[in-house]
């Protein structure tokens, strides 16, 4: 049935959410709690006719974001909830009664703007601390220059990642194992465990990022940020307990507007994956491209009929006929039955090399989707000798 279905979806969000997201923890449990026993029923019936539209893992972020966006547009009738959100000055509450009956409150007094956000929105995951995907593993190559494609880019914010400032450190009063990128200021600080083999490593300090020669970005639904309510819809999609995020997701907004116009703009085009790869990457690149192609794809492959083989047969092809070194990087769920994440949901950061005619194919360890913490580190197979 379709309400066990929803409420199914629910209790996993939870699942990944404890000890990560104590307020979306909370929120998942409390919808989970109603769908589970049908009260509240306006609520509950709600839902259900919501889900035979959306599907329910997408209902369970888009309800979450349409109530963000709410608070954080102001909306008098969503104070009860901005009293919980950190993001609006709120604090998190210890028990999940008073949050709930908040929840009930503004969904109803809020009813149809919600609705009409959940119909019309995609999920859109701009996670900017991603782009260390691809950063951290060109730099170790020491390419000084690359053209850059990402495959479910949605607004692009990561194909600016090298104007972000990155700093790796194995413990919280440890020195840094390195820094990347060209922000000024702090932005994110990444944890990197279970990686002896980092320690000591000088090379490491000494990494730079490359130049862009050409940032292209593919999506479903390209998410062009043209306006301030587009700002505000993307900002909603950040976790309401995580104003960090919210920071570092506004940063890179400003990033991507201060290359707007360099020579190296972001460019959105529709992509429908897995179909249309090849005439996408046809179209985004120059017929002979003058640098090394970097491609990229974090936490995509879960939303593919085939998961990560329905790419995999689409871009090998491919990377074999071009006349530069090709690096393909993913953040996406290990396909390779000999590796097992560390933790429930973790992605396996892999790296495909197309140079000299070889083609090599690498762990480099694993992360946690949103990047902020990686384990197993392992860039030997690509630093130089």
């Amino acid at each position: 049935m379709l309400i066990d279905a929803l409420a199914g979806a629910f209790d996993r969000q939870q699942r990944f959410a404890s000890g990560y997201s104590p307020l979306y923890a909370h929120i998942f449990a409390i919808v989970g709690d109603w769908l589970a026993s049908g009260e509240p029923a306006e609520v509950v019936n709600w839902l259900v006719d919501l889900a035979a539209a959306r599907r329910p893992f997408d209902l369970t972020l888009l309800l979450p974001a349409a109530l963000h966006r709410e608070v954080l547009a102001g909306a008098p009738s969503a104070a009860p909830l901005a009293a919980f959100y950190p993001t609006a000055g709120g604090r998190v509450p210890d028990a999940p009664a008073p949050l709930a009956e908040a929840l009930r409150r503004v969904i109803i007094a809020r009813r149809e703007p919600i609705e009409a956000f959940i119909r019309r929105a995609n999920v859109q995951t701009n996670e900017t601390g991603r782009g260390l995907a691809w950063l951290l593993p060109v730099a170790a190559l020491g390419w000084p220059a690359v053209h850059l494609v990402e495959l479910g880019a949605s607004a692009g914010l990561n194909l600016v990642a090298e104007q972000r400032s990155y700093r790796l450190t194995a413990g919280a009063v440890d020195p840094a194992l390195m820094t990347l990128g060209a922000a000024g200021r702090p932005q994110f600080a990444v944890s990197v465990s279970d990686s002896p083999d980092l320690s000591g490593r000088r090379d490491l300090t000494g990494l730079r990022s490359p130049t862009i020669l050409s940032r292209t970005g593919g999506d479903i639904h390209p998410f062009h940020l043209r306006t301030v309510g587009d700002e505000l819809t993307l900002a909603a999609f950040v976790w309401a307990d995580q104003p960090a995020r919210l920071l570092r997701l506004r940063e890179g907004i400003e990033a991507l507007r201060a290359i707007e116009r360099s020579s190296a703009p972001v460019r959105l085009r529709p992509l429908h994956l897995p179909d249309e790869l090849p005439r996408f990457l046809d179209e985004a690149l120059p017929r002979s491209p003058d640098a090394p192609v970097v491609l990229y794809n974090t936490i995509v492959t879960m939303y593919l009929p085939e998961g990560g083989a329905a790419l995999r047969r689409h871009v090998e092809p491919w990377a074999g006929r071009q006349p530069v070194p090709v690096l393909w990087l993913q953040w996406e769920p290990s396909d390779t039955a000999d590796l097992k994440p560390p933790q429930p949901d973790w992605s396996a950061w892999s790296a495909d090399l197309w140079q000299s005619g070889e083609h090599r194919r690498l762990h480099l360890g694993w992360v946690h989707p949103h990047g902020a913490s990686i384990r197993e580190l392992d860039l030997s197979g690509l630093l130089p000798s």
